[in-house]
C-alpha cells in the first residue's frame, strides 16, 4: 500500500509507481519519496532521478503516517 499519493492537473503519482524517462535513457525507475523545495513538489525516483512539479499544478497530497510495529 502506498504511503503517499500526489494528485496534479494531469494525473496522480503514488509511492511505488514506475516511470520511464527515455530522454535520459532510463527505462524504468520506481517513485520512492517526495519533498517540498521552494515552490515545487519534487518526486524522487530510484537512480537519482528527480522531477519537480510546480505547486500550482498540485491539487492535493494524501499521506499515510508510517507506524512502527
Amino acid at each position: 500500500m502506498a504511503s503517499f499519493v500526489i494528485v496534479t492537473d494531469d494525473g496522480s503519482y503514488s509511492e511505488g509507481d514506475v516511470a520511464s524517462f527515455p530522454e535520459m535513457s532510463v527505462a524504468s525507475v520506481r517513485l520512492e519519496e517526495y519533498s517540498h523545495e521552494g515552490d515545487c513538489v519534487v518526486l524522487h525516483f530510484e537512480d537519482g532521478i528527480d522531477v519537480a512539479i510546480p505547486e500550482s499544478r498540485v491539487h492535493r497530497i494524501v499521506a499515510r503516517e508510517q507506524v512502527a510495529r
